[in-house]
């Protein structure tokens, strides 16, 4: 492989995303803390593989995994039954795409996953996560069309970051309020 600085910086970018959104999701609730970290340390090893120059195989295998734990983390009342189905059809998929070469195995995973985010931002009128799942979107049609390249590694960015941040806001403003009113009680 030819040394791709471009390459590298946006693989770097991604790193920084996925550390920047473990540090940002240390307010939220467990279970969309544990799925947006995962997610992040999925993305994390995706990043990790661009020196290697495995990083289309490496997309493949763990960008199911990742786009189930995102979406798992926007949908918090998903039950735990279907989050591990979800979880178990996805490493299926990514797997059976990586040893058989079928991209749209693992692909279409990843499209129901953005679809469903889109969906529920939707629902709760979360603009920003409702472009992380846009940007997710972005990022498997991106791996199928010209692989783990830098569109591919900027939307992965963009998703997991737009999905950590409005929380983590959220979250934040609610912890603001709680201490404000116990101030007020004396």
């Amino acid at each position: 492989m030819a040394f791709d600085s471009l390459q590298w910086l946006c693989a770097l970018a991604l790193f920084a995303a996925s550390v920047g959104a473990w540090w940002m999701t240390g307010s939220l609730p467990v279970r969309a803390r544990l799925y947006l970290r995962f997610a992040a340390v999925l993305l994390a090893a995706v990043a990790a593989s661009v020196p290697l120059g495995i990083s289309n195989e490496t997309a493949l295998f763990l960008l199911p995994l990742a786009g189930a734990s995102l979406m798992i983390a926007a949908l918090t009342r998903l039950p735990v039954l279907v989050a591990t189905l979800v979880l178990v059809a996805s490493l299926i998929g990514g797997i059976g795409a990586m040893l058989w070469n079928l991209p749209m195995l693992a692909l279409t995973l990843v499209m129901i996953a953005s679809l469903a985010i889109i969906a529920a931002s939707l629902q709760d009128a979360a603009i920003l996560a409702g472009l992380a799942g846009v940007a997710l979107l972005a990022s498997s049609l991106t791996l199928l069309e010209q692989g783990a390249g830098n569109g591919f590694l900027l939307f992965a960015a963009a998703a997991l970051i737009g999905l950590a941040r409005p929380q983590w806001a959220s979250v934040r403003r609610n912890q603001l309020l709680r201490s404000s009113t116990s101030a007020w009680r004396g």
